[in-house]
């Protein structure tokens, strides 16, 4: 098994199929390099394919008409991105950045649909996991609506470090975020997250160390992210 092969193989879609098969859908892809900051893709463009992370991270956006921007999803290697337009035909409903540089490869929507016939396995996968991510939408929309800032952020950080966050993927993220991301995947701005990390460090629960956040005491992030609902 070769190196593209191998990170083919932690995708969720492809981790059951046989070598034979993976190899194949290896030699079929089209690998493309990013810096960080470089685009991906862009919403309401047609879509390519389905894209998959091998390397680096990259957010999934929206940007509002106001010009605010809300992350809807990071994502590391062996994520995917732009699976909805693969088998609705829409256009992408959002957009694509590398967040440092990464390396991704473009799978053909044809390839994708043909996988899906043909393999039971992987039609499976995709229903799993495209129900993850909407369980995921509907969790992002509670915590907006329900949930001040502090809580937001307390959440956050909790099940990044508890490794399911429902915004991150691939990754055990606390400590790479930025207050800048934070901002944008809690749906406010960076003074006012700025002001709830404070608060957070003030309690004990987490430390700031040079643009790092490490957490102290998950049972107080548990009572943040509870307390104000």
């Amino acid at each position: 098994m070769n190196a593209l092969e191998a990170c083919l193989r932690q995708v969720p879609y492809f981790a059951a199929l046989e070598p034979g098969v993976l190899r194949e859908l290896a030699g079929s892809v089209r690998e493309r390099r990013y810096e960080a900051g470089e685009t991906v893709l862009i919403e309401g463009e047609p879509c390519e394919g389905l894209y998959v992370v091998l390397s680096g991270r990259v957010k999934v956006f929206k940007i509002g008409i106001d010009g605010k921007e809300q992350i809807l999803r990071l994502l590391g290697a062996g994520r995917t991105c732009n699976d909805v337009p693969v088998f609705d035909d829409g256009p992408n409903p959002g957009s694509v950045a590398a967040l440092e540089p990464s390396r991704l490869v473009l799978i053909p929507k044809a390839r994708i649909r043909a996988l899906v016939e043909r393999h039971p396995q992987v039609a499976a996968a995709v229903i799993r996991l495209l129900a993850q991510r909407l369980r995921a939408l509907t969790l992002m929309i509670e915590d907006l609506s329900l949930r001040r800032v502090v809580a937001r952020v307390a959440k956050l950080l909790l099940d990044c470090t508890r490794g399911h966050s429902s915004l991150v993927e691939g990754e055990a993220c606390s400590q790479h975020l930025t207050q800048h991301q934070i901002a944008t995947m809690t749906g406010s701005v960076r003074e006012v997250v700025q002001r709830a990390l404070k608060a957070l460090e003030k309690d004990g629960a987490i430390q700031m160390q040079r643009g790092r956040i490490v957490v102290l005491d998950p049972g107080a992030l548990e009572r943040w992210s509870q307390s104000e609902m």
